[in-house]
């Protein structure tokens, strides 16, 4: 004990003094996403919302949900829970400004919520915002396990709760090595769902059975028919042409696929395809166009398209009767916020981003629920089980390398309905990880 306290002393130490560091990356942040200016005192003086003691019988739920992904995920459990319990009142916490405007999009319905930034994780800022707050419990999602805010709830009688948990293989094993500083946070957790039984080994390894295992809840999130008939729309507009969509592109594969292209003939191979790019962080979208811009020349295709300079008017930029007179666009830029279901119902297939570099995937979840297949890279464990499970039900494929990827889509090395078709069903014979975990969360909560 006194050697993790004098670990978690030190960690805190050093956060203490990256104090100033973290407020010029901030700034840097904001020169590219301006909303990184908005809330310093809550990140920096965990000036977060006042909010009142709750009344007899009512519960405040605290739910941390990181970013975009983790909004996301948790909204099933959320939702389901505040439709058994109607009179709990909410606080939902984020780190990005991405993370923030989703989940106000989200949850923008829920009794009482309050938004705001989790504080940087010093023990008077996690301290203070905790008082301020006035959470009953508080849920973490998938992989926040910050030191000083697992104390101070504990030694503050909040119970804490890991949800859809999950350990990348980088992560538990980051975890074992910190172990002084990690092993106290973790068997202080009240409450540990995990996703697989991997997930699990490394909590139990550390000290900390799990209380079950439930599976994914990103299975769960709901579908967006009204998105789903955007795509399918965009689709009649450019005549029914392949579309082969870029989703979640992380820095440095775009120049990868580009590359891809060029280096395949692809678009004078397939005269009538378009490829869709759609980076994972809205703010790399400017830096991603220009890459676009720059290849088009190359590839001898029309000037990319933003999809937000559109509108609703797709027919200005999709119809095969050409714009401006340069022929029909090829190359689209997926700049707009929210619209993933239409990207997936408009795509043939897609390729997932972050995998394609040692970055370890996004979420394919999504795209199997809309029914578009998924073709992956070789990096993928940060999704392990989820990618092995859809190869396994035939809605994706693995491939070495871009240019393999679109050499098969070329040639066409696939049976597309039979994809599509087993796409939905995999999205569909995974769900169910909502009720699993709202009965053990209800009965750890009691």
């Amino acid at each position: 004990m006194i050697a993790s306290n004098a670990v978690r002393g030190f960690y805190t130490l050093l956060l203490a003094l990256a104090q100033p560091l973290l407020a010029v990356y901030l700034l840097k942040r904001a020169a590219r996403q301006p909303e990184y200016r908005a809330a310093w005192a809550q990140r920096f003086l965990a000036a977060v919302p006042v909010c009142a003691a709750v009344s007899k019988g009512q519960r405040r739920q605290w739910v941390h949900a990181v970013s975009v992904g983790e909004a996301h995920a948790i909204s099933p459990l959320v939702k389901h829970w505040a439709k058994v319990y109607p009179d709990d009142v909410w606080v939902i916490s984020c780190t990005t400004p991405t993370g923030l405007a989703t989940c106000k999009a989200l949850y923008a319905d829920l009794k009482g919520v309050v938004f705001c930034y989790l504080p940087y994780d010093l023990p008077w800022l996690m301290s203070r915002c905790m008082a301020r707050l006035n959470a009953t419990a508080l849920w973490l999602v998938e992989t926040e396990l910050w030191p000083n805010l697992l104390a101070v709830a504990r030694r503050r009688g909040l119970p804490v709760a890991l949800l859809n948990a999950r350990i990348s293989p980088t992560t538990g094993k980051r975890l074992k090595q910190l172990s002084l500083l990690s092993k106290p946070a973790i068997q202080g957790l009240h409450t540990v769902v995990c996703q697989t039984a991997a997930d699990a080994a490394v909590f139990e390894s550390l000290g900390r059975p799990v209380d079950a295992i439930c599976g994914n809840l990103k299975f769960d999130v709901g579908l967006r028919p009204e998105l789903a008939a955007v795509g399918r729309q965009w689709r009649q507009v450019a005549q029914g042409s392949p579309v082969l969509l870029f989703a979640s592109s992380r820095e440095g594969e775009e120049p990868l696929l580009l590359d891809a292209l060029l280096r395949t003939q692809f678009f004078k191979r397939m005269p009538q395809a378009a490829v869709w790019i759609v980076p994972r962080h809205p703010q790399r979208t400017d830096e991603v166009f220009e890459l676009m811009v720059q290849a088009a020349t190359r590839l001898g295709v029309a000037r990319p398209v933003r999809r937000s300079q559109w509108g609703t008017q797709a027919d200005v930029a999709l119809s095969p009767k050409g714009t401006e007179g340069r022929g029909q666009i090829r190359l689209v830029l997926g700049d707009s916020m929210g619209e993933m279901p239409a990207y997936y119902s408009l795509a043939d297939m897609a390729l997932l981003g972050g995998s394609w570099l040692e970055l370890g995937g996004q979420n394919l979840i999504e795209a199997c629920a809309y029914g578009c297949p998924v073709w992956m890279g070789p990096h993928t464990f940060n999704f392990k089980k989820a990618a092995e499970d859809a190869l396994a039900a035939g809605a994706a494929r693995r491939f070495e390398s871009l240019q393999a990827a679109c050499e098969a889509f070329m040639d066409k090395q696939f049976d597309l309905d039979a994809m599509k078709k087993s796409a939905f069903s995999y999205a569909r014979s995974h769900r169910g990880a909502t009720l699993t975990t709202f009965n053990v969360l209800n009965a750890r909560l009691g």
